[in-house]
């Protein structure tokens, strides 16, 4: 017997009772082995993603012809509403003929500022600020992308630019254009009311879609809108973010080819150590995790940095991705549209210009 006995006396029944932790050896074991059991299945899993994820390294246009597939794939992992436009070939439920909404807000020493609602599907719009530099233009366009906490007036510097370290403004100074989205990402009561972004992601996901989806949408939608403008060059388009928003950069540029250089800060590491339901769905760790999602990105220019004192993400798992990934720009021998940096500083948007000197020579 595993401990001794105290018979309890009820109703002339003698019952058998035990200590509160005489299982527990028990449940500390099913505890370890499944911790250990899955840890192996995370390491088999990289050589299921290597098995699935062979795109053709012969040339460029053998690539990008053989990523399609799996681009469609993708879109399929992260649901409706992109499911549809990738996998189906037909628009998401359309806005109908609603034009993007311009509400003019200030002008300043780096051009016109104005606030910007446009639909996204019936129901659903999406806001953000836009950046006009001085002059008639065409500008190229680039997507400054906020993080976990933010807002398109943090990302900006408008009262204070905390880890942004003024990167939308960095790139208006540029002289291009700067369209900054919000995405359900907030700091709530300070910028707007409370939410439970895990659950509408569990609501969205058990209606076969994702937040993800819904937010990678929403980028599109507002580039189809602001590659309409006459004064904006189409065939310039960039993105850039920091943490949530290195994400929304890698998947968005993963998507829509539209975008021609990509910049992702603090974001890129080993997932199954960062995993968050809303980073994460059926199946992943098998086909797309970073190092993948960055082979989408592939052959166009990518930037991915790390801090090297960054407080939520230790810089071993950013180097060991990027090598990963950058390893589909060397076997097509375009190591320059490729680079990973670990710079000095922690979660942050690198305060040197280094990324934006890439961003800018590509764009």
């Amino acid at each position: 017997m595993e401990s001794q006995s105290n018979e309890n006396v009820r109703d002339g029944e003698q019952l058998y009772r035990e200590r509160e932790d005489a299982g527990n050896r028990h449940r500390a074991q099913q505890a370890e082995e499944l911790t250990a059991w899955i840890a192996a299945e995370q390491r088999r899993s990289r050589e299921r993603r290597a098995s699935y994820f062979t795109p053709v390294y012969t040339d460029l246009a053998s690539y990008a012809s053989s990523i399609e597939r799996l681009r469609r794939e993708f879109a399929a992992m992260l649901g409706f509403p992109l499911n549809e436009l990738y996998i189906e070939g037909k628009e998401p439920v359309s806005p109908g003929k609603v034009e993007a909404a311009y509400d003019l807000i200030a002008e300043d020493a780096l051009g016109t500022i104005y606030r910007v609602t446009l639909p996204v599907m019936e129901g659903l719009h999406a806001y953000g600020l836009f950046f006009r530099p001085p002059g008639d233009g065409p500008f190229p366009l680039v997507i400054a992308q906020h993080g976990g906490q933010g807002t398109p007036e943090m990302t900006a510097g408008f009262f204070g630019s905390v880890n942004y370290n003024d990167m939308t403004r960095r790139i208006l100074r540029r002289g291009v254009a700067v369209f900054a989205p919000q995405l359900l990402l907030w700091e709530a009561e300070r910028f707007g009311p409370s939410f439970d972004r895990k659950q509408i992601d569990v609501q969205l996901k058990q209606l076969g879609g994702s937040l993800t989806a819904l937010e990678v949408l929403k980028i599109r939608r507002s580039l189809d809108a602001l590659l309409r403008r006459p004064d904006i060059d189409a065939q310039r388009v960039g993105m850039v973010g920091l943490s949530y928003g290195g994400f929304y950069t890698l998947f968005a540029a993963a998507l829509d080819t539209r975008i021609s250089v990509a910049v992702s800060s603090c974001f890129v590491n080993d997932r199954f150590a960062y995993g968050r339901s809303d980073w994460t769905w059926t199946g992943a760790g098998h086909r797309f995790l970073d190092a993948e999602v960055c082979g989408l990105i592939c052959p166009r220019p990518l930037y991915i940095e790390g801090g090297a004192q960054d407080a939520l993400f230790t810089v071993d798992g950013f180097v060991e991705e990027s090598r990963r990934a950058g390893s589909h720009y060397e076997r097509l021998a375009i190591p320059e549209r490729f680079r990973a940096v670990v710079f000095d500083g922690g979660h942050e948007f690198n305060p040197q210009e280094e990324p934006l000197d890439f961003l800018f020579h590509h764009l």
